[in-house]
């Protein structure tokens, strides 16, 4: 894909986002009947541009689900994914008992639905397929009320579902881009969000966006946000879990990066309920927490890299200049 068709593509995206219906699965189904499928075989990068674009929207969809049970070779359709919110396994996260009674059970997005099947990982090669009906889901609207989350209670008895013959790593892999690619759109919205505040807002006869101290706070943020997707562009040219991985630990950076230049340079206007920058930060802080927080996954990189006695010269994927650009 060159430039101008994705350019294109990413205002067509944009167009659809902006007009998308409240209903959670309303995206997936335009995108379908769009012939998606067609554009993400003749260029698996479009995804990375598909997921910026609703994190910029700040659209709630099944999209992430669809992604990962593809990848998983499910119906996408009607099937929800369980996401851990503890490391333990760098490389695939799961869910373990104690986390679930202790309250920190994995999340489903269900949009106020019951799915028809949720994937429940066990373990790297232990996925299990459950009837969404036998399944306790908590709704949990605190953070993010316009996510659609609930928490699983309880893990159901061995003997519930099938056992799915697939890789979890791969799938959380996956999930990693697509949260990487949102997450820098997110980081994106609330740029823009301070960019014209402080082009509209006068101080002493002029734009504070004029004043040096606005514009490298700013100038800040843009490096961290372009540095972010320079992560996903690699993540997603390398198919590396590796990659993945740092790609998403440093978007939720960068997403903090924006969210804190936006409040300080927006002032008390940005914590107003009708600003709406408070919807990026909550977004925000809930995808970081899916399949492992930056703070966690950053430390577990580190550790395994250490542990591994990996040599940078060994580390071709975390190296922009060896992923040739696409033209």
């Amino acid at each position: 894909m060159d430039a101008t068709e994705k350019a294109e593509l990413r205002d067509s995206l944009r167009a659809l986002f902006a007009a998308a219906r409240t209903e959670t699965g309303a995206v997936a189904a335009e995108l379908r009947d769009l012939g998606w499928d067609e554009v993400v075989a003749e260029d698996p990068s479009a995804v990375a541009l598909l997921f910026e674009e609703q994190g910029r929207a700040l659209v709630t969809s099944t999209l992430l689900d669809e992604t990962v049970a593809g990848t998983l070779g499910l119906e996408r359709t009607d099937t929800a994914v369980a996401y851990p919110l503890e490391v333990g396994d760098l490389w695939a996260p799961c869910p373990a008992a104690a986390d679930v009674t202790g309250g920190l059970g994995p999340v489903v997005r269900t949009g106020g639905r019951q799915p028809e099947r949720i994937v429940l990982p066990l373990g790297p090669t232990e996925i299990r397929v459950v009837p969404g009906s036998e399944v306790d889901l908590r709704p949990v609207a605190g953070l993010d009320p316009d996510g659609g989350w609930a928490r699983l209670d309880s893990i159901p008895a061995a003997a519930a579902g099938t056992v799915l013959a697939a890789s979890w790593t791969d799938a959380v892999a996956v999930a990693r881009r697509a949260l990487a690619a949102e997450s820098v759109g997110l980081a994106r919205a609330a740029l823009a969000l301070a960019t014209a505040h402080v082009t509209e807002r006068r101080q002493f006869g002029r734009s504070i966006g004029s004043f040096q101290a606005v514009r490298f706070r700013l100038a800040d943020a843009q490096i961290a946000i372009e540095s972010a997707a320079e992560a996903v562009r690699v993540a997603f040219a390398t198919d590396s879990g590796l990659a993945a991985v740092a790609a998403k630990a440093i978007a939720a950076r960068a997403v903090d990066s924006a969210v804190r230049t936006a409040a300080q340079v927006c002032g008390a206007m940005g914590m107003t309920w009708e600003f709406g920058l408070h919807r990026v930060i909550r977004r925000g802080l809930v995808l970081d927490q899916l399949l492992g927080d930056s703070g966690a996954v950053s430390t577990a990189l580190g550790r395994h890299l250490v542990e591994s006695a990996v040599e940078s010269a060994t580390l071709p994927l975390l190296d922009p200049l060896s992923i040739p650009l696409t033209r």
